[in-house]
């Protein structure tokens, strides 16, 4: 996905939310090597026609020698890898990554729901000979299939130079091989986004190429990479942002199809988390895939900008408590992913801000995700209702107080501004944190107001922030003593170079 340099910023815009359309597959020329059907071991009668066959292994790495990729949800565990820091990635992911891969790593109880571990394709090429060996064998050892992420498209000399998307066939050649001869069998790809990047993005080196372009070159790449390995399963990974929104993936689908004579063996959605539509759009594309047998997965992630693991795994948490306990979510697959510089580690399980602590508590507690909301150190301004002085496109006061930094909420207007929060009680305040929305940077000036019992109900001023800001800093109030009976938040902003928006505003509760 990300794990190289960023090439664009991705901004999300206003979209009307797409109408739930099932794909209809179109007859097409008849693909080089279709995916055979295959019986779900888990669904009864039901079959997954682009689920691939049943892949062979050596005898005694899993009973019955046959890997379950019928599973659902299909779960994938894919932390970031060490990398090396070039410009626009400071980080070199998970310090503790290889230690996943003994036998006796203390993640027994979260490895024992996961059927796929996926590599980045970019680690496969830098990582050392032992390095790959030791990821290659634990993963299998485990029974679980093994997968890279990578881009499929050979980009031509008038484009696609430095654009996600664009590794291209020998490059996947040169996957397959080096996880060959580290004892390996690669079982699934992953492709890095080519839709969007080659028909959608326009930024530098943009492409432009038509779908049905698109779609040939994917089925070229798919052809080479069944060359070398026949029972290999590829799908995509694509970003629901900007205008890419829930009908754009749905024609892709079918344009897919109609072009190459067979479906996506999956698709996997990256989500612009800031979206106002994400989880309607996602609900669109899930029970759309289902019908079409195309199985529909999410990525669940945190933020690039979070502070610290137990910030990033929380705010996950929030978006699986949204989308499936919520909105009733029931994606196919599920993918725990990271491209970002958290969590900076995965293990062990026995730490709930862990990498494989979050998937453990995800099956054994889903409700248990997200940020605490009650008692000492509690965000009790987490969903409180909030009034504003403006919005635009739809992000109301609520997307500051959703536990969610990737979310904003947008006055639409510049200072004057203001948004109230009523945290529905008294508490004694032992800080405010302020997570600024902010384009351009430069001088702000935001006074933070508080009211209750412990004011005689009167407005009063708490804290001034007066000083250069920009987008992500957070900004926070810690009085000396914990400021008592406050059921009132407020902040006007009076000067800020952009229109006035928050990401976040937290209120934590001082303990007993």
């Amino acid at each position: 996905m990300h794990p190289r340099p960023p090439n664009v910023r991705l901004i999300a815009l206003l979209l009307i939310p797409a109408t739930a359309v099932a794909c209809v597959p179109t007859p097409g020329d008849a693909p080089t090597a279709p995916p055979p059907t295959v019986a779900s071991p888990n669904a009864g009668s039901q079959t997954n026609p682009t689920a691939g066959p049943p892949i062979s292994r050596t005898p005694g790495v899993r009973a019955g020698g046959t890997l379950d990729l019928g599973h659902r949800p299909l779960v994938w565990f894919a932390p970031l890898p060490p990398l090396p820091v070039v410009p626009g990635r400071p980080y070199t992911g998970s310090q503790d990554f290889l230690d996943l891969f003994p036998a006796n790593a203390p993640w027994q109880d979260a490895a024992s729901h996961v059927q796929v571990f996926k590599l980045y394709g970019e680690w496969v090429g830098v990582a050392s000979d032992d390095e790959l060996r030791r990821a290659v064998r634990g993963i299998q050892a485990r029974g679980m299939g093994l997968a890279v992420e990578a881009g499929p498209l050979d980009a031509p000399p008038e484009c696609g130079q430095g654009v996600e998307g664009f590794a291209g066939i020998d490059d996947g050649r040169r996957i397959i091989e080096r996880i060959t001869a580290a004892g390996g069998q690669l079982d699934l790809i992953a492709m890095d986004e080519p839709y969007y990047y080659a028909h959608i993005y326009d930024g530098p080196n943009a492409c432009g190429w038509d779908p049905e372009h698109v779609a040939r070159a994917v089925g070229e790449f798919i052809a080479a990479m069944r060359a070398l390995r026949p029972e290999i399963i590829i799908g995509d990974t694509e970003p629901l942002s900007g205008p890419a929104d829930a009908q754009a993936y749905l024609d892709w689908l079918e344009t897919f199809r109609r072009v190459n004579g067979y479906n996506l063996a999956f698709l996997h959605m990256d989500i612009d988390w800031g979206r106002p539509t994400w989880v309607s759009e996602m609900r669109t594309l899930e029970d759309a895939g289902r019908a079409a047998g195309v199985p529909v997965g999410i990525i669940y992630m945190g933020n690039s900008q979070d502070a610290d693991d137990e910030a990033w795994i929380s705010i996950a948490g929030e978006r699986v408590q949204r989308y499936e306990l919520e909105a009733g979510g029931q994606p196919e697959h599920v993918l725990f992913q990271s491209w970002n510089d958290k969590p900076d580690r995965s293990l062990p399980e026995s730490d709930p801000y862990t990498f494989t602590g979050f998937i453990r508590t995800y099956f054994s507690d889903r409700s248990a995700l997200g940020f605490p909301t009650a008692g000492p150190g509690a965000n009790v301004a987490y969903q409180k209702p909030a009034r504003v002085s403006g919005l635009t496109e739809g992000r109301d006061g609520s997307y500051a107080v959703d536990g969610d930094p990737g979310t904003t909420w947008s006055s639409g207007g510049d200072p004057l501004q203001w948004i109230q929060i009523d945290l529905g009680a008294a508490y004694d305040i032992a800080e405010v944190r302020l997570t600024v929305s902010q384009f351009p940077a430069g001088r702000t000036v935001h006074i933070l107001y508080g009211r209750g019992l412990g004011t005689g109900d009167e407005q009063v001023r708490l804290h001034t922030f007066d000083g250069v800001t920009q987008d992500s800093d957070v900004l926070v109030f810690t009085p000396a003593q914990p400021v008592p009976g406050i059921r009132y938040i407020w902040i006007d902003t009076t000067e800020s170079p952009s229109w006035v928006a928050w990401r976040e505003i937290e209120v934590i509760a001082a303990g007993e």
